[in-house]
């Protein structure tokens, strides 16, 4: 079998991280089911987890949604139990949006199983090196996601 050319691999790499990409998304349409929320709230919640807590202006702009939706969003998440809102240390007119112990019990539940799995499928098949390379090929694509969409908010109507 020939060598693929690098803009095939790079063709077969980008399609391979959007079939994950729709595999994750039907994952969390079940896992939103579960936790008895909407996709967008669970979007929110996955968005300020990895913050470690975050301002509502932040969660709106990394979101895409706009602040009004966010509040929505945000006074759903604590009726469910799952966020909170406290005051920002650093600025007191500000608050901080932060996922609650409630919200970890039912993640270990939802997705407990499947880390333990990621670990040991991961370590089993990558070196450290090569788990590198693939944290640097997701942050760039992290980055050049945010670009475009930065793009798209700023193209007029």
């Amino acid at each position: 079998m020939p060598p693929r050319s690098k803009d095939g691999l790079i063709d077969e790499l980008i399609q391979e991280f959007r079939a994950s990409g729709n595999q994750d998304q039907a994952f969390d349409n079940v896992a939103a089911e579960w936790l008895g929320v909407g996709d967008t709230d669970l979007r929110c919640l996955n968005i300020i987890e990895n913050a470690r807590g975050i301002t509502a202006g932040e969660l709106a702009s990394r979101s895409g949604l706009t602040a009004g939706a966010v509040t929505g969003v945000i006074d759903r998440l604590e009726n469910h139990g799952y966020a909170r809102r406290l005051p920002d240390p650093a600025d007191r007119r500000r608050v901080r949006i932060e996922v609650t112990q409630a919200f970890y019990r039912a993640a270990e539940r939802i997705w407990g199983p499947m880390a333990a799995d990621w670990h040991a499928a991961l370590s089993e098949q990558f070196t450290s090196d090569e788990l590198q390379l693939v944290i640097a090929f997701l942050r760039s694509s992290s980055e050049l996601g945010r670009r475009h969409l930065d793009r798209l908010r700023s193209v007029p109507d």
